[in-house]
């Protein structure tokens, strides 16, 4: 800026507390310029420091989640391995039924599954072949009887006729 005396400016006097205060509101806008600098530089630090800690957030919840995510995936796993060996545990006890006692297991005739199928199957053609000799028997028996009835009622009609 340039001084521009005023009305009472007369010699050097008048222009120097003019000088002097030109001086002053020059400092003052080199100041006020360097300030608004500032201003401008931590505003954009401001702003970069604002998208670092949404980035940090949003990290922040990835890693909540894929937290959360883990331990989702080992409760999962736990209640499996519990449920297994919940089943095994059942499947366990049903099978000590089927055995029963195992003091007399070493004097069983028969240790293994196959071996009682075998028994099995062997009694059941047994049992079909005793069903067929009672149908047979059946079947004689009736034969028997009708040839009975038939020798009855030839005696019987000897003594009559």
């Amino acid at each position: 800026m340039i001084a521009v005396p005023g009305p009472k400016a007369v010699g050097n006097k008048a222009g120097g507390k003019w000088l002097e205060r030109d001086g002053f509101v020059a400092e003052a806008a080199v100041q006020f310029d360097r300030i608004n600098a500032n201003i401008a530089r931590l505003e954009r630090e401001l702003e970069k420091s604002r998208a670092t800690v949404a980035e940090m957030a949003e990290e922040a919840n990835r890693n909540r989640r894929f937290q959360t995510f883990e331990v989702s995936l080992e409760n999962s796993r736990d209640y499996k391995i519990t449920d297994l060996q919940r089943t095994c545990k059942d499947v366990k006890g049903r099978l000590d039924v089927i055995e029963g006692d195992r003091n007399t297991f070493a004097g069983l005739t028969y240790k293994s599954f196959s071996q009682i199928d075998r028994r099995l199957a062997e009694l059941g053609g047994l049992l079909t072949q005793v069903e067929r000799a009672e149908i047979a028997a059946r079947r004689n028996e009736a034969l028997f009887f009708g040839a009975l009835a038939v020798a009855a009622i030839a005696l019987a009609s000897r003594f009559v006729f």
